[in-house]
């Protein structure tokens, strides 16, 4: 999926687990690599430090530790939410759990959102595959906030505390409205395509 250009601010959120790594090369959670391959954005399981993050932002390298993290239990999920802006910074959560905030600034352009790989558009970069499940991911065009995703980790299977609302039967507009992708991995088979629910059309090959 295209990013937009003229969208600037975005979290992206991912259900994840992990399982046993025969690589040395750090698994994937996503890659953002534009036209020159630059990498734009980019965040990794290190694959001998479990409790260990990588984040590469504008080619540099940022490590960091979450001590809640443990990839050797495949039935334990983790939301991973990242936020990135090209005004705002870079941030990143662990469940509630703050492991990155930074001024770097992300301009998206037009890279293209790889998941469970780093990998530019036209496949001759592509490695660095992703060892364990997915559950679901979501990609908003907002930033959400910590109270946000602080309720998004501790209820999974919710978005929101509360429900929409009407004003004079007008609905108002909240974050909800934000969300332009959402991706779950309900298949009975292979497919070559991934269904975005949010309405939005953007559907994911």
């Amino acid at each position: 999926m295209k990013i937009e250009t003229d969208a600037n601010d975005y979290t992206l959120q991912f259900w994840v687990s992990g399982i046993e790594v025969d690589t040395n090369e750090a698994p994937a959670f996503f890659s953002l690599i534009d036209p020159q391959d630059n990498i734009k954005l980019a965040l990794f399981r290190d694959p001998h430090e479990p409790s260990s993050i990588n984040t590469v932002v504008n080619s540099a390298l940022i490590n960091t530790t979450v001590n809640e993290l443990d990839w050797h239990d495949s039935n334990e999920f983790y939301l991973i939410s990242i936020l990135f802006s090209d005004n705002l910074g870079l941030k990143g959560y662990v469940d509630s759990t703050i492991f990155l905030n930074t001024n770097d600034l992300v301009i998206v352009g037009d890279t293209k959102l790889m998941v469970g790989t780093k990998a530019n558009e036209a496949r001759t970069i592509l490695e660095n595959f992703w060892y364990g499940y997915m559950n679901e991911i979501r990609l908003w065009n907002t930033w959400l906030s910590d109270s946000t995703i602080r309720f998004q980790a501790a209820h999974p299977d919710k978005f929101s505390e509360f429900y929409r609302y009407t004003v004079d039967g007008i609905d108002i507009d909240t974050y909800l409205d934000s969300l332009i992708g959402i991706w779950r991995f309900n298949l009975s088979e292979a497919t070559s395509t991934i269904k975005d629910e949010s309405e939005h059309g953007h559907d994911v090959t």
